[in-house]
């Protein structure tokens, strides 16, 4: 076949093949669950679904709670502070000289900045503190999400120094809880949002 020119082809089908996808039944249920019926497996789903809605409205009211704060609360930072932080991430992406990516990341900074200054305010106010417990089930759901066993996440975080910023974490999600708690939260329709039922259940330790 030369170019510019049309040619025919034959095409010869050899066969069709179709995925066939199991009934979903009982015997399904059993097969890919944990449940032995279909219902149940059903409404496991839905109850999850549910939760899982539930999570993304406490976490939206969350930043909206620390939204309004900040736009009504003056925080002072720090310029030296901010400087640093942005120097120091500038330097590891070596970009140093980029004027505008380093307005960009200083934007980023200095809100992050006043955000960490102002739960720190909270946890002080509400004189919250962090019990082993509570240390310990943020070590075991944060490490799985690194795929690591939580012993060996809290030997990283020692490594690098960095137990007493986790601690602080713990200490700011408490803080923001108990003011949220105060809070009355509606979604776009108005429905009451019931926030205690977004309280994380006691994580377990893998086997």
């Amino acid at each position: 076949m030369q170019d510019g020119k049309n040619g025919d082809v034959e095409v010869t089908v050899q066969a069709v093949k179709e995925r066939e996808l199991p009934p979903l039944d009982d015997a399904f249920a059993k097969l890919g669950s944990e449940f032995d019926t279909l219902e149940e497996l059903r409404a496991d789903i839905t109850e999850r679904l549910t939760r899982l809605k539930k999570m993304e409205q406490g976490a939206q009211a969350r930043d909206l709670l620390v939204e309004k704060l900040l736009a009504d609360i003056e925080i002072p930072v720090p310029e030296e502070f901010v400087t640093a932080e942005v120097d120091d991430h500038l330097q590891g992406e070596s970009r140093m000289e980029d004027s505008e990516h380093r307005a960009e990341v200083e934007g980023q900074v200095r809100s992050s900045l006043k955000s960490d200054f102002l739960l720190d305010a909270v946890v002080k106010a509400e004189a919250v503190e962090v019990t082993e417990i509570e240390l310990t089930e943020y070590l075991i759901r944060t490490s799985s999400r690194y795929g690591m066993g939580p012993e060996q996440f809290a030997q990283e975080l020692s490594k690098a120094g960095q137990i007493s910023q986790l601690v602080a974490e713990v200490a700011r999600a408490k803080a923001l809880a108990s003011v949220l708690s105060r809070v009355s939260v509606v979604d776009a329709s108005g429905k009451a949002v019931d926030l205690e039922a977004l309280r994380p259940q006691p994580a377990v330790a893998p086997e």
